[in-house]
């Protein structure tokens, strides 16, 4: 069975949809991240390394993260106060399983009106919320048993009423004696008085009419029976609803003595208070429905538990307040979460330079820097950490499989997380936020109509573009083996004038990594730039290293081609060949 929740993302949003200098992030860095999908399927997103969300209600949430970043100073330095004072609530039971399968249980039913006996027909659907016509129908429901084996019986002795209302003077026995009479004739009678004197046709007549009587008391029995076990479900349901109720009602109240004060949060804020509202409204309505036990009382409450009932399959507000706190409650998980991991150290806070983005001009290089800085993924993994200072642009070399992309990404990475939750994954950082972030890392050469090369120019060109039409505001760019689709001398002359020309921009900041010598010895001679490697330790040959993953100043010449090929145990005669070609 689907989830039907799949839309609480329609309903719930982040704060930073609220706020009104928002960024819309690129769905070429969403997807050249993995920041909520992998191209491995056995490998978690880097949101789920930083939240570990552990419902689907906080998975769900995550995959909100990837729309927006922002470059409003005010608005992250409020989530960071929020994230400092923000303490988690172990009382709280986090096990949402009920409540969802309840709600999936309503939600997915496509047979619900017929199951429940609510009217199925438009025009008259009205009346599912009428407590009277339910609670009508619903006695109908439990009397038709007895009814159905009455109506016979109450068929004979009407007629004597009515007769010694006429004022005929009849007595009993003589009534009786008529019906004997009757009985004689009729269907149902001739079974007990003449069954053995009449033709077989007869008596299959008379067996048929008596079988379908039966049956007609059969199904009458199961559908009053059905009745009470649909009255235990929707109580079980209701209180199920009304428990998570009250526990998100209290959770959303505690989270507002937090961010109440926070001004960034007021749009937020208020939001949650709506739907904490209307949560209230229908807590207050099914708080009135006593427990399940057969009384006078519980019979006449049966339209009012019917009718609301209704109204959490039916009702539009209420259905999108519900799907507000499963967002909301997924958003506190993945906030406590968050929070647990600032205080273990393992994500820091950042500090922001004050004023927009624009304050880093034509004239000012970039304060962003990033003391011990580490890739998201690596969380648990004892990471190698790496300081990166973009007051200059930062070209890197190494070999193969040293970690240069990593940089790359892990930088990022940081920047998209510290402009999102005023958090990131290093020691400490120092930021002014970026309007703009350009990425190049996996250029797809599957379009149709592009080469690989083709493909990479275009990205190229729609960031000069960006660059051009927004030349006063914060720009950052990452690049993997700029041009490489081509052949090594163009893509160098090409890299090397596509380099020169963005650093021109003291508002755009670079990082480069290239396998090309020739490019980082040019571009090295340019104040603005500055060369790193990947550090390794030498073995006993030129093709035997250690990685280290440490950035360090500097060019490497370093070759990991056919120490690739060597770790993937590549036949010897390749690998005999190669080294005699490189020789």
């Amino acid at each position: 069975m689907s989830s039907k929740i799949e839309s609480i993302n329609d309903h719930f949003k982040l704060p930073i949809f609220y706020n009104k200098d928002k960024i819309e992030l690129k769905e070429e860095i969403v997807n050249d991240l993995e920041l909520v999908k992998t191209i491995d399927p056995s490998c978690n997103p880097i949101y789920h390394h930083a939240f570990e969300p552990q419902s689907e209600f906080s998975e769900k949430i995550i995959q909100q993260m990837q729309t927006y970043y922002t470059t409003d100073t005010n608005f992250l330095e409020d989530s960071q106060k929020l994230l400092s004072s923000y303490t988690k609530l172990d009382e709280l039971n986090k096990d949402y399983t009920d409540i969802l399968e309840v709600w999936n249980e309503i939600k997915n039913d496509n047979g619900f009106k017929q199951k429940y006996y609510y009217l199925d027909w438009s025009f008259c659907e009205f009346l599912n919320k009428s407590e009277q016509f339910l609670q009508f129908m619903s006695l109908y429901s439990l009397a038709s048993p007895v009814l159905s084996f009455l109506i016979p019986v109450f068929i004979l002795i009407v007629p004597f009423f009515i007769v010694k209302m006429k004022g005929i003077d009849v007595t009993l026995s003589e009534y009786i004696e008529v019906l004997k009479v009757l009985a004689a004739n009729h269907a149902l009678g001739r079974i007990f008085t003449h069954f053995n004197k009449v033709p077989m046709d007869q008596k299959i007549y008379i067996a048929v009419s008596a079988i379908f009587y039966l049956i007609s008391i059969y199904q009458n029995v199961v559908t009053c029976y059905k009745f009470n076990q649909n009255m235990k479900n929707i109580h079980k349901y209701l209180n199920c609803v009304k428990e998570y109720s009250n526990k998100t009602i209290f959770s959303m109240n505690y989270f507002l003595q937090f961010s109440s004060d926070l001004k960034t949060y007021s749009e937020f804020n208020e939001s949650i208070k709506i739907n904490r509202d209307i949560l209230s409204e229908y807590v207050d309505k099914i708080s009135k429905i006593s427990d399940y036990k057969f009384s006078f009382q519980k019979i006449s409450e049966i339209g009012y538990i019917l009718k609301c009932f209704y109204e959490l399959y039916d009702d539009k507000t209420y259905n999108s307040a519900f799907l507000f706190s499963f967002g909301f409650n997924g958003y506190v998980d993945n906030i406590e979460n968050l929070i647990q991991k600032i205080e273990n150290k393992q994500i820091n806070l950042t500090t922001f330079e004050k004023g927009s983005s624009k304050t880093t001009s034509k004239t000012k290089k970039s304060k962003t820097i990033f003391k011990n800085s580490y890739y998201a993924a690596l969380i648990k993994n004892n990471p190698v950490k790496n300081d990166i200072k973009l007051d200059k642009n930062i070209v890197i070399t190494g070999p193969n499989a040293s970690g240069k992309t990593t940089i790359l990404k892990s930088t990022l990475i940081n920047v998209i997380f510290s402009q999102q939750f005023g958090c990131g994954f290093y020691d400490s950082a120092k930021l002014v936020p970026y309007k703009y972030l350009h990425s190049y890392l996996n250029i797809p050469d599957t379009s149709g109509r592009d080469s690989l090369f083709q493909a990479e120019a275009r990205r190229c060109k729609e960031i000069i573009d960006i660059i051009q039409e927004n030349p006063n505001e914060t720009h950052l760019c990452s690049f993997d083996e700029l041009y490489s689709g081509t052949n090594p001398d163009e893509a160098v002359i090409s890299s090397l004038a596509f380099m020169e020309y963005l650093v021109k921009f003291k508002n755009v900041g670079c990082l480069l990594t290239t396998h090309f010598i020739k490019v980082c010895k040019k571009l090295q001679k340019n104040k603005n730039i500055v060369n790193y490697h990947m550090e390794t330790i030498k073995g006993t040959d030129a093709f035997d290293f250690k990685y280290t993953y440490s950035m360090k100043k500097g060019i490497s010449e370093v070759r990991g081609g056919i120490k690739v090929l060597t770790d993937m145990n590549y036949p010897k005669e390749i690998l005999d060949s190669t080294q005699k070609m490189k020789a």
